[in-house]
């Protein structure tokens, strides 16, 4: 019967005559077929949904990784720069003896926050600890100089810190420094000391322990003043071969596990090298949890234990559960998504069943439907694209104008604030990261308003727009021209120093005071010029500029004045000082 059957199927109309005298026979063909091409493309949908969500599942364990590996990073800068400074003061600064033994100073360095440092009484000092001592060779009055030195560096530092966290410095003396002060310090003082000792934030930067004087991270310990569980990044300071105390900067356990959350990314652990819990959605409290209580699967434990100590950056599937490990590089942490493959394929099911019925819709609309009918939707829908893709193509060359027109001035065609803003914040970062020069101008026309004055606004604009053109001529394409203002102007310039910057600005005055400008003839331009410094904001960057040309101004103008960098006005204050 099927050879008889198979000789009849010769053409369309063969098959219509079929369909109309075997109709049931028809229908459970057309649905065998539907059902097999719908379970072919299931299982290959599945599998590649599989695929794709462990490649995701991978990128945000690294994303995070590697965002965490920047806050350590930009905090391990901002401690070193603090050890720095302080054995810098030590060094550029005569020991002169005190008989200084005892010290209790409170002082609010901005408007939110106090600084408090104090030192233990002599007569306390065995209460709290043998670690704790004052010899000969102790000088409790430079320990306290080297500790006032550091408080231009306090709030800045501070507020780069993308976690809540407190600046603080303890020696060996006795002696303690915190910014923002946690509270007065009254009869609690040798328990303070107390605690220091079962942390190693300041055992830990002995020389026996810490023989490189390397910057480090301390495991989870007690607040000094009982204020939950906290980790600090730490550094020991040094007076040529003998090791004072430490300085570093402490995080409250649980902002750092709120950080962790805001990251993104869901089920993912921030675990020690021992398997320490230090970070989960699910934690509600300050203290660190054990492995175990997550991880109920010993073979899944075992495995994940190995990768924290040996692996780099893996992922692997055992016993049903799939393990992406990214360990980071500034300190000895990883973070680890576990999540289990029924999991995964529940994931994959529930947000691809819309699509799942839509194709078995699809399929049974494809019976019913003839190729002609289809043929036809087909060219209407490329007619459609191909419009459409002329429309979006018009559509982004406008947005591409409108942006230009929203990041320029439009009087000169100089940029403005919103792209200077922009532009500064990525050359800071980059010029920190790569240790490269960053210099800044600002530029003022001389007795401008008298110009408006005497010739009215729309000369006043023609000078600023022959200005403009003048400065374009003689910068590079790299520099950043802006209009900051009225007839002020700023000239970013990125891998210059502070000396090729007042060369420029020198350039640039002598080209201006020797144009013929019309109507005008001949203008003046004062400028002033200041260099990046490491971990300085944009406010005060701008702001060291912006004195410098007041001073050009105030010099008698037509002229150019460099802003000297904050270490040599903080000398110049210690030596007027003396």
């Amino acid at each position: 019967m099927v050879p008889n059957f198979m000789k009849k199927v010769k053409s369309v109309n063969q098959l219509t005559l079929i369909a109309r005298r075997y109709p049931g026979f028809v229908v459970k063909c057309s649905y065998g077929v539907m059902v097999v091409a719908f379970t072919v493309l299931l299982s290959s949908g599945i599998f590649h949904s599989y695929e794709q969500q462990i490649v995701q599942q991978q990128q945000e364990v690294y994303t995070k990784g590697l965002k965490i590996d920047k806050f350590f990073e930009t905090t391990f800068s901002n401690v070193n720069l603090l050890r720095s400074q302080a054995e810098y003061f030590l060094k550029s600064t005569p020991d002169v003896k005190t008989q200084l033994t005892t010290y209790n100073y409170s002082k609010r360095l901005d408007k939110k926050h106090n600084f408090n440092l104090f030192v233990l009484k002599d007569t306390d000092i065995g209460a709290a600890s043998p670690i704790f001592t004052r010899g000969k060779d102790t000088n409790l009055g430079n320990e306290v100089e080297m500790s006032l030195s550091l408080t231009p560096l306090l709030h800045p530092i501070y507020e780069q810190l993308q976690i809540k966290g407190r600046i603080r410095y303890t020696s060996f003396a006795a002696l303690t420094m915190t910014y923002p002060a946690t509270s007065q310090v009254s009869d609690d003082e040798i328990k303070i000391f107390k605690n220091v000792i079962n942390q190693d934030f300041i055992t830990g930067g002995m020389q026996k322990n810490n023989s490189t004087r390397e910057t480090y991270l301390t495991r989870p310990h007690k607040d000094i003043f009982d204020q939950g569980l906290m980790v600090t990044a730490t550094s020991p300071i040094y007076q040529r071969d003998k090791h004072l105390g430490n300085i570093g900067i402490d995080f409250k356990l649980e902002a750092l596990n709120r950080f962790v959350e805001q990251l993104g990314g869901e089920h993912s652990l921030l675990l020690t090298v021992d398997g320490e819990v230090l970070s989960h959605y699910t934690m509600k409290t300050t203290s660190v949890i054990s492995l175990e209580q997550l991880v109920r699967n010993p073979a899944v434990r075992t495995k994940l234990l190995k990768l924290l100590k040996n692996a780099r950056n893996s992922q692997v599937t055992i016993d049903g559960y799939v393990l992406t490990h990214y360990k980071l590089q500034n300190v000895t942490w990883s973070i680890v998504n576990v999540t289990t493959v029924n999991s995964l394929a529940k994931n994959i099911l529930i947000r691809h069943l819309p699509v799942i019925c839509g194709v078995l819709i699809g399929f049974t609309g494809l019976l019913l439907i003839s190729i002609r009918t289809i043929d036809k939707i087909f060219k209407k829908l490329d007619k459609a694209r191909i419009i459409a893709e002329q429309t979006n193509k018009k559509l982004k060359e406008a947005l591409n104008e409108l942006e230009v027109l929203a990041l320029t001035d439009k009087l000169t065609g100089a940029w403005n604030r919103r792209h200077f803003e922009q532009v500064i914040s990525a050359e800071m970062s980059r010029a920190s990261r790569h240790n490269q020069p960053l210099s800044l101008l600002i530029l003022d026309i001389d007795y401008f308003k008298s110009i408006n004055d005497r010739y009215g606004h729309q000369i006043g604009d023609a000078v600023l727009v022959q200005l403009t053109h003048i400065l374009k001529q003689n910068i590079r394409t790299s520099d950043v021209l802006t209009r900051w203002g009225g007839e002020e102007f700023v000239i970013l310039t990125p891998f210059t120093s502070v000396k090729e910057a007042t060369d420029l600005a020198e350039r640039l005055r002598l080209k201006i005071a020797r144009a013929s400008f019309k109507i005008v003839k001949n203008i003046t331009i004062s400028l002033g010029v200041a260099q990046f410094q490491t971990a300085e904001n944009v406010s005060n960057f701008l702001k060291r500029a912006d004195a410098a040309l007041y001073q050009a101004k105030h010099n008698g103008r037509n002229m150019v004045a460099v802003a000297p960098s904050t270490l040599d006005t903080w000398i110049q204050g210690v030596e007027k000082n003396i």
